[in-house]
C-alpha cells in the first residue's frame, strides 16, 4: 500500500495516465493513434521539442526559466544556413553543425556570465538576452525566410527509416536527425548522473548557500550549464531549419512558453533543484499529443489553449502535492 501510494503521489504518474487515456480517445476515433505510422509521426513532431525541452530544463533546474533560447536557436541557424545552406557547400554536414554549436554557445555563455556573476533572475536576464539575439538577427543581418540547398538540405530529407501502415496505406519516415536527439539524451544524462557538474546542478538549484559550503564552484556550474544549454538550443534551432529546408527565423519565436510547460507539467520545479529527462520526455510527448490530435476528437483549435493549461494546472497541483510531502527528496536522469 505504501509503495501504491508514492507512485500515485508522483506527478509523471498522473502525466502518464492522461497521455494514456488521451491516446486511446484517439485511437477509438480515429484508429491511427497507436499505429505504426502515428508513434513514428508523434515521434518526428517530438524531436526539435525534445531538444529544446534539455535547453530549459538545464536553466530551470538550477535558477528559472529561460525564455532566451528560441532566439537564440533561430540566430544561431540562420548565420549557419547562410553560410553553409546554399549551393556552393558539398562538404560534410559537421562543420556547419559545429559551427552553429559554437554560436550557441557563445551565446550561452553570455547568459551564464550575467547569471554567474550578478546572480539576477534568470527570467530578467534572458527577456533581455532574448531581445539582443532577435535584434542582431533582424538588425544587422537581415534575416529572411531562404530556402536550404546542399547539404544542408540533403541532410534534412534523410531518414532513418520509413513505416508503412498495413491497413491504411499511409506512410512515415522517421529522419536521420532522431538520432542526435538520442545521443543528447545520453550525453546530458551521463553529466546529471556522473559528473560534478550534476550534482553540483542540482545542488544549486535545492540550495545555492549550501552548495556554496559543501565545495561546488556554483558560478563556474552556472555558466556552464548556460553555456551547454545555448549549444543545445542551436543544435535545436539547426535540426528544425535543416527539418523544414529553409531558414525561417520566426518559427521557433514565442515557443518557449511551451517547452516551459511541458517541463513543468512533466514535474520540473524551477529552481528547485529536482527533475530529471524523464520528466522531460514525458511533459514533452504530452503537450505534442494534445496539439496534434485535438482536431481528432472534434474539440476546436480555440480550445486548445484551454486544454492545456487545465493539464497544466492539475500536473502542477499534484507535482506541488508530492514536493510538500517529499521534501528533500533529489531525483536525477
Amino acid at each position: 500500500m505504501i509503495s501504491i501510494k508514492k507512485i500515485f503521489n508522483r506527478t509523471e504518474t498522473y502525466v502518464i495516465l492522461i497521455a494514456l487515456l488521451f491516446g486511446i480517445a484517439v485511437e477509438t476515433v480515429s484508429g491511427q493513434f497507436f499505429s505504426n505510422t502515428g508513434m513514428v509521426n508523434l515521434a518526428r513532431a517530438s524531436m526539435v521539442y525534445l531538444v529544446f525541452g534539455l535547453t530549459e530544463m538545464l536553466s530551470l533546474t538550477c535558477a528559472g526559466p529561460d525564455v532566451s533560447y528560441p532566439a537564440l536557436a533561430s540566430l544561431s541557424a540562420f548565420i549557419t544556413a547562410k553560410i553553409f545552406g546554399g549551393d556552393s557547400y558539398g562538404g560534410s554536414i559537421f562543420i556547419p553543425f559545429l559551427v552553429c554549436m559554437a554560436i550557441g554557445a557563445v551565446g550561452g555563455m553570455i547568459n551564464g556570465f550575467i547569471m554567474a556573476k550578478f546572480n539576477f533572475p534568470s527570467l530578467i536576464v534572458t527577456l533581455g538576452t532574448s531581445s539582443i539575439f532577435s535584434g542582431i538577427m533582424y538588425g544587422p543581418l537581415k534575416a529572411s525566410n531562404t530556402v536550404l540547398h546542399g547539404t544542408m538540405a540533403q541532410f534534412g530529407s534523410a531518414k532513418l527509416f520509413s513505416v508503412t501502415n498495413p491497413g491504411s496505406g499511409l506512410k512515415a519516415d522517421l529522419p536521420l536527425q532522431f538520432l542526435i536527439v538520442i545521443i543528447l539524451y545520453l550525453i546530458v544524462f551521463f553529466l546529471l548522473r556522473y559528473t560534478i557538474f550534476g550534482r553540483g546542478l542540482y545542488a544549486i538549484g535545492s540550495d545555492k548557500v549550501a552548495a556554496e559550503r559543501s565545495g561546488f564552484k556554483t558560478a563556474q556550474i552556472t555558466f556552464l550549464s548556460y553555456t551547454l544549454g545555448g549549444a543545445i538550443a542551436a543544435i535545436g534551432g539547426f535540426m528544425y531549419t535543416c527539418n523544414v529546408g529553409a531558414i525561417s527565423p520566426s518559427d521557433l519565436m514565442g515557443g518557449e512558453m511551451i517547452i516551459i510547460a511541458a517541463c513543468t507539467l512533466g514535474g520540473i520545479r524551477p529552481g528547485a533543484g529536482l527533475g530529471g529527462l524523464f520528466n522531460v520526455i514525458i511533459g514533452v510527448v504530452l503537450l505534442i499529443m494534445i496539439q496534434n490530435n485535438l482536431l481528432m476528437l472534434g474539440i476546436p483549435l480555440y480550445y486548445q489553449d484551454v486544454f492545456t493549461g487545465a493539464i497544466i494546472l492539475i500536473g502542477t497541483v499534484v507535482s506541488v502535492n508530492s514536493l510538500r510531502s517529499h521534501s528533500g527528496i533529489k531525483r536525477l536522469g
